[in-house]
């Protein structure tokens, strides 16, 4: 059989146990071959054939939670605090310099901002009416679940001082009662602000600058947790686009259930999910449905057992709100595994852990065992029982790495939320992998704006940061009892991420049948310095048989 591609001379990861070849060789798209240079020499003839000179070769990348053009979609519309540092005065000046490159806008937007640029991270609009008295202003944070409202921009949303928290929301005041400007999970004031103009056209745009970056990393599949636009619209872009030879990544993109957790609701997410079966195809998988069961805790909205610490200033008997009905929870989840489909649950704190949990288990118990790869997003804190159940319930954790060291932006908000001991109990990895809980790696992008995978390998090797100049200081490492190991985490990127898009009988591994999804790098990940992990430069990255990126 000729071969269309064919790679020698290389250390070739297969995620197949602990085997390593030199070479392979692929027709169409789909790996033909697996094993010595001399064995490959005859699919050589007719064959791009590249001579890796001893590089090395894993399965391509998997992104198991990212939110696609999220960013990219509105980079020019929009102020990024992120590209000044977290300092007042730096927002100040970028702030300044944003509103007089737009001078004939109607409202303005921005996004990134860093709590700890603020004194005490006490955040307030007291700099942007100053900047902009007369203009609506919303100013996203970090995470994308709180907001900063200047006065103009809480007049038009309807916040005001008299303004009491809405159901899983809170709104920051002044101690004499004054609202500050700043909300964190009140979507009620956010739905109500004016949006930029968000088109398929605009997203198909930016989904090619997207899709660009992610190869540029080694990523060839990523797992859609929350779309720019509508879902039905992604779909069916991303169908066009496979049609049309332009797409370079596999995706499974989500459907939102916006809170609601009724039976009927559950049937007409079923229902939509059915009516899109017919795009599903080796690019695109249809079978998630989001919901969110908690906020986060810098914004003390992330649900708990046990009340916030006294330092997030917060009620004495405060654990933050649920967003979802538990019980009408259970039945939804039921009627969404019952028809075959996946339902991935935003839960950061261990109430909402818990809660989806006993909904998980609840389907189970109610439809049978079966092969849900039901899913938790983020998994921040979690109790030592619940991690036995999570991995006894099969339910994936599609975690972020980047978060599991001590970060300068992140971390010094949720020890303050959460007390310096609860706080170290965050992302105990190595507790939850030695009790079988199957991880995705991802980065939350644009939550996190550096979403390499090889930087999310090396912080999970290390627990520490993957950044030159930081990961020898101890005050960036969290918990290094709580590291795994360098190949623990490329399963993680590869394996577990193909299991959890329900595409493994496809790529996630190389073997013989699957996809030529693969990415060459400089080092050899087991057998480098660990610190040496996030510097490596992406050689290739290889999709259906196809060069997409070459460094």
């Amino acid at each position: 059989m000729k071969a269309n591609l064919v790679l020698k001379n290389g250390i070739i990861q297969t995620m197949v146990g602990d085997e390593r070849v030199e070479a392979l060789a692929a027709r169409d798209g789909v790996i033909i071959y697996l094993g010595s240079n001399e064995g490959v020499k005859e699919y050589e003839d007719e064959a791009t054939v590249i001579d890796l000179e001893g590089r090395y070769v894993t399965p391509g990348f998997i992104d198991g939670h990212t939110h696609d053009v999220g960013r990219l979609i509105q980079e020019e519309e929009m102020c990024y605090f992120d590209k000044v540092p977290a300092d007042l005065e730096e927002y100040k000046k970028a702030f300044k310099a944003f509103l007089e490159a737009h001078p004939n806008n109607t409202f303005y937007l921005g996004h990134q901002l860093d709590m700890n640029a603020f004194p005490n991270s006490f955040v307030n609009n007291e700099w942007l009416n100053e900047l902009c008295p007369d203009k609506p202003i919303m100013i996203t944070d970090m995470s994308g679940h709180c907001n900063l409202f200047n006065k103009a921009g809480m007049e038009v949303v309807g916040l005001s001082d008299a303004s009491e928290n809405p159901p899983g929301g809170n709104i920051y005041k002044y101690p004499d009662g004054r609202a500050t400007g700043y909300v964190a999970d009140c979507d009620v004031y956010k739905d109500a602000f004016p949006k930029l103009d968000k088109t398929p056209e605009k997203f198909k745009k930016a989904f090619l600058k997207f899709q660009d970056i992610c190869n540029s990393y080694g990523i060839t599949a990523f797992d859609d947790a929350g779309p720019a636009i509508e879902p039905a619209d992604v779909w069916k872009i991303l169908d066009d686009m496979r049609k049309n030879g332009e797409l370079k990544l596999r995706a499974n993109v989500t459907s939102a259930a916006r809170g609601k957790t009724r039976p009927e609701d559950a049937r007409e997410m079923v229902k939509l999910l059915n009516e899109h079966q017919y795009l599903n195809s080796d690019w695109l998988k249809i079978s998630q449905v989001k919901h969110f069961i908690d906020g986060v805790p810098e914004g003390h909205s992330a649900y708990l057992l046990e009340p916030y610490a006294p330092e997030a200033g917060e009620a004495p008997d405060y654990k933050g709100t649920c967003l979802l009905d538990p019980e009408e929870l259970k039945e939804f989840v039921r009627i969404v595994n019952e028809a075959g489909y996946q339902v991935q649950i935003h839960a950061m704190g261990d109430g909402g852990v818990k809660v989806s949990l006993d909904a998980y288990e609840y389907s189970e118990e109610a439809n049978g065992p079966g092969d849900y790869r039901n899913i938790i997003a983020h998994v921040t804190l979690i109790t030592r029982d619940d991690i036995d159940r999570m991995a006894r319930l099969k339910v994936f954790g599609a975690m972020q790495p980047l978060w599991w060291y001590y970060d300068p932006n992140f971390s010094p908000l949720e020890e303050q939320a959460f007390g310096t001991e609860r706080f170290r109990t965050e992302y105990n990895m190595r507790t939850m992998f030695d009790a079988g809980v199957k991880v995705t790696g991802s980065m939350d992008y644009p939550v996190q704006p550096d979403f390499r995978p090889l930087a999310g390998i090396q912080v999970g090797a290390t627990q520490a940061s993957p950044y030159p100049g930081q990961w020898d200081d101890p005050k960036y490492t969290r918990n290094a009892d709580q590291a795994v190991t360098v190949r623990e985490m490329l399963e993680v990127y590869t394996v577990n991420g193909a299991k959890q898009m329900r595409m493994e009988d496809k790529i996630g591994s190389l073997e013989i049948g699957k996809k030529a999804d693969l990415v060459v790098l400089e080092n050899d990940l087991l057998n480098c310095d660990v610190h040496a992990i996030s510097t490596t430069k992406v050689v290739y990255t290889i999709v259906d048989g196809k060069v997409v990126y070459k460094g």
